[in-house]
């Protein structure tokens, strides 16, 4: 027989991916791009506020780096393509880590590593 994980154990079982991920990038183990997308698409899972900044911050990088290639999709451009593309990635990512830093330590603060 499987027990069903109750509707708080879950929330508190996100929550706790969500600082995970946070600390994954505050220690560079986690690319922060690909760290603000899972952590965008995370936001509802947690419940918290929709106007929580630490959330709205990874929703805004997400939505403003949605376009490069990061994660698995690399695997999909040609290495030409990536090559044309990486001074951007590595603004966005240094515009984004400044940003992702501070909600970073506040998820982890809030909900744990």
């Amino acid at each position: 027989m499987t027990e069903r994980m109750s509707h708080s154990e879950y929330v508190e079982s996100v929550r706790k991916q969500a600082a995970s991920l946070a600390a994954g990038i505050l220690d560079g183990s986690v690319n922060v791009l690909e760290g603000a997308l899972k952590l965008s698409a995370l936001r509802h899972e947690v419940e918290v506020e929709p106007s929580d900044n630490d959330f709205t911050t990874f929703a805004v990088i997400a939505s403003e780096t949605d376009a490069l290639p990061v994660g698995e999709v690399r695997r999909h451009w040609s290495t030409e393509a990536l090559a044309r593309v990486e001074p951007e990635i590595q603004s966005a990512t240094a515009w984004a880590r400044h940003l992702a830093v501070p909600a970073c330590q506040s998820i982890v603060r809030r909900f744990g590593a």
